[in-house]
């Protein structure tokens, strides 16, 4: 890979990470529109932005980025005001870099006109609704003695400073006089800064970021610099930029650095009086201070473990293929070992596997990723929802640190959009209505993750109208679906019937006549379940459940006639002996009893077409799928073992019957059985 592809992916990675940053502080920011900290994050956000995009060469979006930062800059001073309609406007922004930058990364050529209507409407936001009139500060001359320190400092600014002081960040006063000549004094600031910023984080300038970058000052700068280098390589790093004149770098002090207008505007012989004073003061704190703060810097170095790297998806799995031919070989040792009764090898072999189990424990970890990266994009979502349908509602988010496979993450996203937007659409009602209903006029929607043994659990629940079990028996009717002795529960899941829907009419939103069928399909696909519960006019509440990884699970092994197969255990409640006249022959079924209620046989030997023998007793694997229970007929348990899931042809994922394959201790190889996709065949 070239040096310019090197920089294209990192620049789309730091990219990524900077949007959705801003996304949240920008949903945080319309509840919070006081929160001066946030302000600043956000700020700060937007300025690397700029600069990144400005690195590479994107002028497209150094110029929105640019607009936004002004923007944000206005919220700063207060000469904006923060508002529904001025936040709507900087999301829209945010959804246009985004697909600016999906435009790079396919190597669309970007252009001016695609952002003319968003620039004219962040131009009229910052001109036509500014309260007060900007004043300007009078520019500081430069006569005399180059003065460190800042007319004005937020107390936001000082609380970053005094925290990082006492982490391990050193905090600089930082002053800089350019040449008298320099012709561009606009781009060597930024220069200058961008250096900085390389190693470490600017936190307040005199003048104002865009000022310097317009070069709208006479020669002198003022910059107050969070960084973990040490005062010499902050020294050098000014020094090594051109049409510098002067440079000074002092340890942050915070009676000391600030300083009033009258003192930086004297002539150069109070100058050099005043300075001297104050030097001598801030010589003796600058010992100090910088005795103290060498320990947490130093430290740093030695003690700092909690670094982290990207880690390419494909390296990962190579990883685990190599981990999972280790755990096969291992079963076949141990099987070895078992039959020949081999001693002298047990004890080497006990270690080997226990080494195995660790490092097959530490790659699965290695691939695990919280669902916040899913979830964050939610609130946003949800907040544009319930704007465009004039609803009122709150999301509420627990459990966004639950970790799971980042091949399950990633397939996440599309099912849990479609089950919030349904929440949003078809749940939760008008606030008009709320109100009838005796209920709060905002509506809640909870969305929740948690682990439970190897399974992690993600529900979301709304506090809105529920399902009408009459509503849907009338559409199921009219679709021609039978609904002839349904229960109200059965009833309510035939939304997940294929191309089933309620819905009046199209929306943006839902209402498509396809979605719920495509949404069990894909979390079946990802090994889960789908739950439905739903009471009318009280909510209604989805559980998914999926397994922890797709790659290494417990099942149960099975003989099927000569064959063995696998059940994966997570989805395996019971296992019971039956006779062959304890099944019972339905109208479209045979049933067998269960715990008071008759629940299917599926008869594997047919399904899979495999011959057995028939000896009048069954091992009936009860599963539970859906809250139903199914019993799987098999002829012989082999036991429970830990397999590595391998994948499987084409054309035998499309029978619907298996999700892969394994290799046996033996040699040989067994199919794992689909179970979630024989019993819902079972059901249609």
């Amino acid at each position: 890979m070239d040096d310019n592809n090197i920089y294209r992916t990192l620049f789309f990675e730091e990219t990524d990470d900077h949007l959705q940053q801003l996304n949240d502080n920008v949903l945080e920011l319309e509840n919070n529109p006081n929160d001066t900290s946030l302000l600043n994050e956000i700020f700060r956000s937007a300025h690397t932005l700029k600069g990144m995009a400005a690195t590479m060469g994107y002028d497209v979006m150094t110029e929105l980025t640019h607009k936004m930062e002004n923007i944000f800059e206005k919220f700063k001073e207060g000469t904006v005001e923060v508002t529904s309609s001025s936040i709507s406007l900087i999301f829209r922004c945010l959804d246009k870099l985004s697909s600016l930058v999906e435009d790079l990364r396919e190597e669309k050529e970007l252009t001016h006109a695609s952002i003319e209507s968003l620039l004219a409407e962040l131009n009229e936001v910052e001109v036509g609704q500014e309260t007060t009139e900007a004043v300007e500060v009078p520019e500081v001359t430069t006569t005399g003695e180059l003065i460190v320190g800042f007319k004005q400092l937020e107390e936001s600014d000082l609380h970053v400073i005094k925290n990082a002081i006492a982490g391990d960040y050193y905090a600089y006063s930082i002053a800089i006089r350019l040449e008298a000549d320099s012709l561009l004094k606009g781009p060597r600031a930024f220069l200058i800064m961008e250096k900085l910023e390389q190693e470490g984080d600017i936190l307040h300038t005199e003048p104002t970021a865009e000022v310097l970058e317009e070069g709208n000052f006479d020669s002198d700068f003022h910059i107050a610099y969070l960084t973990k280098n040490e005062q010499e390589r902050v020294l050098e790093n000014l020094l090594g930029n051109s049409e510098v004149e002067e440079v000074k770098v002092e340890l942050f002090d915070e009676e000391a650095h600030i300083v009033s207008e009258d003192t930086l505007v004297e002539s150069a012989d109070e100058a050099v009086v005043a300075s001297d004073e104050v030097v001598t003061e801030k010589v003796e704190k600058a010992v100090t201070t910088s005795e103290v703060q060498q320990k947490p810097a130093q430290q740093h170095h030695a003690n700092n473990n909690n670094q982290s790297i990207r880690v390419d998806l494909s390296r990962l799995d190579l990883f685990l293929n190599l981990v999972s031919e280790l755990v096969v070989y291992r079963n076949q040792l141990e099987e070895v070992s078992s039959r020949a009764n081999i001693a002298d090898i047990k004890e080497s072999l006990e270690q080997v596997s226990r080494l195995t189990s660790e490092l097959q424990d530490l790659v699965l970890k290695i691939r695990m990723q919280q669902v916040k990266v899913v979830f964050s994009r939610f609130p946003r979502m949800v907040r544009d929802l319930s704007n465009e349908l004039g609803k009122e509602m709150d999301l509420i988010i627990t459990g966004e640190e639950t970790e799971l496979d980042k091949t399950v993450v990633s397939e996440l996203s599309e099912p849990l959009v479609h089950l919030l937007r349904n929440s949003v659409d078809h749940g939760i009602e008008s606030p008009e209505t709320r109100e009838q209903l005796g209920k709060n006029r905002k509506g809640t929607i909870q969305l929740s993750a948690f682990q439970e043994g190897n399974q992690v659990m993600i529900t979301i629940e709304d506090d809105g109208k529920g399902l009408d079990p009459e509503v849907i028996r009338a559409s199921a009717e009219r679709k021609g679906i039978a609904t002839d002795g349904l229960t109200e529960e059965e009833i309510q899941h035939l939304i997940f019937h294929p191309g089933f829907s309620t819905a009046k009419e199209v929306t943006n939103i839902s209402g498509r006549g396809v979605g719920m069928d495509v949404v069990q399909a894909k979390i079946s696909s990802l090994g889960g379940t789908i739950e439905l519960r739903s009471q009318v006019n009280v909510g209604t509440i989805f559980i998914i459940k999926l397994p922890l990884t797709l790659s290494i699970i417990e099942a149960l092994m099975v003989r099927i006639g000569n064959e063995s197969f696998a059940i994966p255990l997570d989805i395996v409640e019971r296992v019971v002996m039956i006779r062959e006249d304890e099944i019972e022959e339905t109208l479209h079924e045979e049933v067998y009893e269960f715990q008071g209620e008759m629940i299917p046989i599926i008869r594997t030997n047919e399904l899979l077409q495999v011959e057995t023998k028939h000896t009048g007793k069954h091992y009936a694997i009860i599963v539970n799928i859906d809250q139903r229970y199914y019993g799987v007929l098999s002829d012989e348990l082999i036991g429970q073992q830990e397999i590595v899931i391998k994948k499987i042809d084409n054309i035998l994922q499309q029978t619907r019957k298996y999700q892969g394959a394994t290799i046996l201790g033996d040699g040989s190889i067994a199919l794992i059985l689909d179970i979630n996709a024989i019993c819902h065949d079972q059901r249609s």
